[in-house]
């Protein structure tokens, strides 16, 4: 019995070594399935922290001063939502729909003081644990006191069913909410879209990153979100992560709002007679 017990603890030893030699940090379960959390060289060609979930890359972050900075470039694209702000200072009231890696928030709070107030909705209890142990989310309250403050506010349950109770109307709304490479179908229909509108002010506008093509097959997630949202706003636009590659799956950032805006280099979309492809 002693040497079965002796054996199994040099097999896990052994494991847990071999996990640290390969930049392994966490691997246990989450609702979405399988999530490792490792430390990376072979995606950006330097050493950054990614969090894989149901073997995909939800999120990154980097290991050195830059820890608050974007490591994919869709993050950056949410920046967009500043772009054309009428007063000329950004939006205040942000909502983050989808934690993860928590990059958009770490971005929001460290780089964007203009943003006063910032809830951010997590539906995973474990997610929210390992960002704040493994992808610097504490550092927000440490280096900035933005919990304490009151500036960020941190809330698990489901995005849709928050909002929908949520009082606040916010000049943006950001949807990453992903389980895999999957989007959160209930944040895809148009009882959501007008969920969303009614919950911004008058010049508010919001981003949701789309993983699909802009044609053929693999473009139908594209364009049945666009159809959704075209319902309950008057403009949309598209960035495209991969323009030169129409029918490569890639992030997309679809904006929608009430107002005409000017985002440079992204597509204005029709919003009538959008049928999905």
């Amino acid at each position: 019995m002693l040497v079965a017990i002796t054996l199994v603890l040099i097999i896990v030893a052994g494991i847990c070594v071999y996990l640290r030699l390969h930049g392994y940090v966490y691997v246990g379960r989450t609702q979405a399935g399988w999530t490792v959390v490792r430390d990376d060289t072979r995606v950006m060609g330097e050493r950054i922290r990614v969090l894989v979930v149901g073997g995909t890359y939800q999120s990154a972050t980097y290991l050195d001063r830059r820890w608050a900075n974007p490591v994919f470039a869709y993050h950056a694209l949410f920046d967009h939502m500043c772009d054309a702000w009428p007063s000329g200072d950004g939006p205040r009231n942000v909502a983050v729909l989808g934690g993860g890696g928590y990059a958009i928030p770490k971005h929001l709070i460290a780089h964007h003081p203009e943003v006063t107030h910032l809830d951010v909705v997590e539906i995973d209890p474990a997610i929210e644990r390992i960002a704040r142990k493994h992808f610097f989310l504490d550092d927000l309250e440490t280096l900035y006191g933005a919990e304490t403050s009151g500036r960020l506010r941190l809330h698990l349950g489901d995005a849709l069913s928050w909002l929908a109770a949520e009082r606040r109307t916010y000049d943006a709304i950001i949807n990453d909410c992903f389980s895999a490479l999957d989007p959160e179908e209930t944040l895809m229909t148009e009882q959501a879209a007008r969920i969303l509108s009614d919950h911004l002010t008058p010049q508010g506008i919001y981003l949701t990153n789309v993983v699909a093509a802009l044609e053929g097959p693999n473009s139908y997630t594209l364009y049945a979100t666009i159809s959704a949202i075209s319902q309950a706003f008057e403009y949309v636009w598209v960035y495209p992560c991969s323009p030169n590659n129409s029918l490569a799956c890639d992030n997309n950032i679809v904006i929608a709002a009430h107002r005409p805006c000017n985002f440079v280099g992204a597509w204005e979309w029709p919003t009538e007679g959008i049928d999905s492809a």
